[in-house]
């Protein structure tokens, strides 16, 4: 029965509903920006690297993306506390912290990192048809050995297969790690969460990196010991410390979002 109060499924299935329904709108219109942003900034991609653009020329366009648009989509979570009118109305609903907690989280950060990969190839998909019904001089061009024209669409297989053991797992540690920051900080800030929360956590690196920098010009630590782990390491645990690390983290953020979110409605 304790645990009841904490989460019930059939209620938050509930609340899930409810929520869903009344945001639809909003969150059709932000799936909208999304896609045209990424169908826009495919042709410009296209258009800047002409010359030696081909299917590995998608990934840095796919993870500058990811990580913006991620962040920007988490930071837009717990809208119902912006104003005091909508805070009220929310804390009228019948759910408990966790499972609203657990919805922003699922729709914020679970369901955008599932789906974004699928909405990017789309897309950027889209794009390439687009930019090849305007050929160029020649239906076939290579440059150095690889066909650059007509353009081929993102393929996610090939990196994958090409990637060191250990790196896409602490790539997706990571992401998770970013958008777990701007989804905490938009259950800590009122206004402008996102904005607050990068001057914020911008300030904190500024004066721990400028911390570090004193410390080692204080010592005269020429070649910090830091440096030297590229040769005590292998590329296999760096991954998985950086992995562990990220996990860490975001556990912490999650964790002081959490009591963040349940303190709002305790005021």
């Amino acid at each position: 029965m304790k645990t009841n109060h904490i989460f019930n499924y059939k209620r938050f299935c509930r609340y899930a509903k409810s929520t869903l329904a009344l945001n639809f709108k909003q969150t059709m219109m932000m799936g909208g920006v999304i896609a045209i942003s990424i169908f826009i900034i495919s042709l410009i991609a296209m258009a800047q690297n002409p010359s030696y653009w081909n299917k590995d020329g998608w990934i840095p366009v796919f993870i500058v993306n990811y990580f913006v648009v991620g962040i920007i989509y988490a930071g837009f979570a717990f809208s119902q506390f912006r104003s005091k009118e909508k805070t009220i109305m929310s804390l009228m609903v019948p759910v408990t912290t966790f499972e609203r907690f657990l919805y922003e989280f699922i729709e914020k950060i679970a369901s955008f990192i599932l789906l974004y990969p699928i909405l990017f190839w789309v897309f950027s998909s889209l794009a390439v048809f687009t930019r090849n019904a305007f050929p160029s001089k020649n239906s076939w061009v290579e440059v150095n050995g690889l066909r650059i024209y007509p353009f081929e669409t993102i393929s996610y297989q090939q990196p994958i297969a090409n990637t060191e053991d250990g790196l896409i797992l602490m790539f997706f540690t990571l992401s998770v790690f970013l958008f777990v920051i701007a989804f905490a900080g938009a259950a800590t800030f009122r206004k402008y969460p996102l904005v607050k929360t990068i001057v914020f956590v911008g300030g904190v690196l500024a004066v721990t990196a400028g911390y570090f920098v004193l410390i080692f010009e204080k010592l005269r630590l020429n070649n910090p010991w830091i440096t030297n782990l590229e040769h005590t390491m292998k590329a296999e645990q760096g991954f998985l410390t950086g992995t562990i690390l990220f996990a860490l983290m975001s556990l912490i953020a999650l964790a002081y979002a959490y009591f963040k979110l349940k303190e709002k409605e305790a005021q």
